[in-house]
């Protein structure tokens, strides 16, 4: 059984790209996977989770998936139910799941909500959830002015829980820009960040991930999972 938890500096900066190609290069090992979402915001409607349901249009595949956690109103989970009135985040009903999926499954990847210190419920953030869990976290960042402090405060947080983190992945890296800011931001990371691997996705395709995929192949050679 193996684990992984996909964190992000923020939100919307391609968490859910980067764990459909996880759970592609799974699948092209032949083993089981699921992909976990334990919190959901933003769906257009309680039947739908949203990022799930683009974890499967990315893959040519689809997957098994799971969530404990949906609502429709595009905030924090803390906000959310208070909005919506339902029962808050329960660290409690995430572990058991996602505790089931693992006798389940070869490989459980899990999705997080926002930033790492996003408020869950009430004194609860992601970062609790994370360090409830015990799972190694892959963290994506986007290619943006900004993304440098945004980053090393995310792992400076990881770090002070003790979380192991696997490396930086910036999501949606353009192959070629002008603009200074994106270009060297490999190069400061690799200064600035003590982590095992850095890697710098590039924008995806149209093409559905699957084993010839080249991102496929490629992130084959990475021991993440």
């Amino acid at each position: 059984m193996a684990s992984l938890f996909i964190a992000g500096t923020d939100t919307g900066v391609g968490k859910t790209r980067v764990t459909a190609l996880l759970a592609a290069v799974v699948q092209a090992g032949g083993r089981s996977v699921c992909v976990y979402k334990p919190i959901q915001t933003g769906s257009p409607s309680l039947e739908i989770v949203s990022d799930l349901e683009m974890v499967n249009s990315l893959l040519e595949t689809p997957v098994d998936t799971a969530n404990s956690y949906n609502t429709i109103p595009p905030v924090a989970p803390f906000v959310a139910t208070a909005v919506m009135e339902t029962d808050p985040v329960d660290l409690d009903v995430i572990e058991f799941r996602l505790k089931a999926l693992q006798a389940q499954y070869e490989v459980v990847i899990v999705e997080g909500v926002g930033g790492v210190r996003v408020p869950l419920a009430d004194g609860v953030e992601l970062v609790d959830l994370i360090e409830r869990l015990d799972l190694p976290v892959l963290l994506v960042t986007r290619p943006d002015l900004g993304t440098i402090n945004h980053t090393l405060l995310t792992v400076d947080a990881l770090e002070h829980r003790e979380i192991e983190l696997k490396g930086v992945v910036i999501s949606n890296m353009p192959s070629e820009t002008d603009d200074l800011a994106i270009e060297s931001l490999p190069w400061v990371f690799e200064n600035f960040l003590e982590v095992p691997y850095l890697y710098a996705l590039p924008v995806l395709d149209d093409r559905k991930l699957n084993a010839s995929h080249p991102m496929v192949k490629a992130w084959q050679n990475y021991s993440l999972l």
